[in-house]
């Protein structure tokens, strides 16, 4: 059985007040609200100042129909609740708005399964168990087992304010990662593949200035294992094994409606990387940069771009930190395509239109809490476009040398859980690939 939920069925599961009893106002295209006062319901698990440090506005603000929807996606964008809903209502000459919550599982295993280049005897597969929101205050505790071609474990802890008064959050990661060689030029010197044994620790702090503004700093210790000294490049530090001691900054602007797939705003990820110090002979850099923008330019028809860059330069760059495309980074319709180099260019078009865009939806199963089969349902018929070059210090760039792709997608989106991406893209020469992935283009 499917249930619909409405805001009169939230407003008595979370109140018990019948939303009928209430005089909601509707606002009409530019209209305005002063607010008296706000009221967050549904928030059994969440502290409430989580909610409210989302909030572009406050009491005393006036408010519009297009502010009130923004701040609803932006509360979504938590992935902490799979029904959000933000109304004001008139009540004795005074306008309350209510903020009415429903939350999500928050503890559960995810499993995976990819393939390194599409390719089905390179499978890496296992579990994610991801335990969130566990104090109320959106805290994360991940901790992964991968199996198969790439296999790694790992361990990370979030908490996005560990210093409540001065917005300031903690980040730790720690991994073990037995990592194929992803470097044509390093196989070919070494005369057949190779892995790579990787010990990463990172504990990284933000500073949350506003809700669009954060600073990040980070600082990294990696012990990377080849299994030789006799390749130039294959280290960083002309020996088998390498100890590297990092440190970096990110600033990150994001004015996004909703982050999982926004339709609204801007987001921009600037990075610098500093590995080495001149210790055990190591002494290099990683800086990137990642601008996308997203505008809804007619009704209901959205558009977004991307463009990201990648540079490495130092002393030596190890071919394990070089620029690849091919993994994380692939140019559509060219997802088998391996390519590397120092630093990588790569920009993408959407054009989206919603099929269904707002689908409350409530499962009744057996044995399954309601929270687990209840989500947003949306589904987004996609066109792209995307274009990508890797290369290497001092080479020359050529238009020629670019990878392009094109196509059109289907994306299935859960919130707050994940989603499904179904694409078919074609390279310059109108050769064709099946894309079949999770999570979002960008």
């Amino acid at each position: 059985m499917i249930r619909f939920l409405t805001i009169a069925s939230l407003l008595i599961i979370s109140t018990g007040v019948n939303a009928a009893e209430l005089d909601s106002l509707v606002l009409g295209k530019g209209a305005k609200v002063k607010i008296d006062s706000i009221f967050v319901e549904g928030n059994e698990t969440t502290e409430e100042y989580i909610i409210l440090r989302e909030l572009t506005f406050g009491v005393g603000d006036t408010v519009s129909k297009e502010q009130i929807h923004f701040n609803r996606e932006r509360v979504y964008s938590l992935g902490l609740f799979n029904y959000v809903n933000i109304f004001p209502v008139e009540r004795a000459d005074q306008v309350h708005l209510y903020i009415i919550v429903r939350e999500s599982w928050y503890l559960y295993p995810i499993p995976f399964l990819f393939f390194r280049g599409n390719n089905f005897t390179k499978a890496t597969y296992g579990l994610n168990f991801l335990y969130k929101n566990f104090r109320g205050r959106n805290e994360t505790i991940r901790a992964v087992i991968g199996l198969g071609y790439d296999p790694f474990y790992s361990l990370l802890y979030y908490n996005p304010l560990i210093i409540e008064s001065e917005d300031i959050s903690l980040n730790f990661d720690f991994s073990y990662q037995n990592v194929s060689n992803k470097s044509l030029t390093a196989a070919i010197l070494y005369g057949e593949d190779f892995n790579y044994d990787f010990v990463i620790s990172n504990l990284g702090l933000g500073k949350r200035f506003n809700q669009f503004n954060t600073l990040f700093t980070n600082f990294v210790f990696e012990y990377v294992a080849a299994p030789t000294d006799t390749i130039q490049g294959i280290t960083a530090s002309d020996s088998r094994i390498d100890r590297i001691y990092g440190a970096g900054f990110a600033y990150v602007y994001d004015s996004r409606d909703l982050a999982q797939f926004p339709e609204n705003g801007l987001y921009l990820n600037t990075s610098y990387l500093h590995k080495g110090f001149g210790i055990n002979n190591i002494d290099y850099n990683i800086a990137k940069i990642d601008f996308r923008e997203y505008r809804t330019f007619f009704e209901n028809f959205s558009t977004k771009w991307r463009v990201t860059y990648r540079h490495t330069f130092g002393r030596r760059i190890p071919y394990y930190d070089y620029s690849y495309f091919g993994y994380d980074e692939f140019v559509r319709g060219h997802r088998n395509d391996d390519r590397d180099g120092n630093n990588y260019i790569l920009s993408s078009l959407e054009l989206n239109y919603p099929v269904i865009k707002d689908w409350n939806i409530s499962l009744d199963l057996p044995l399954l809490p309601k929270r687990l089969t209840s989500a947003r349902i949306a589904i987004y018929l996609s066109m792209f476009g995307d274009t990508g070059l890797t290369y290497n210090n001092g080479e020359k760039i050529s238009l020629n040398n670019f990878d392009s792709g094109w196509g059109f997608g289907l994306t299935i989106m859960a919130l707050p859980y994940n989603a499904l991406r179904v694409e078919y893209a074609f390279d310059e020469f109108k050769n064709g690939e099946l894309l079949i992935g999770t999570g979002f283009s960008f």
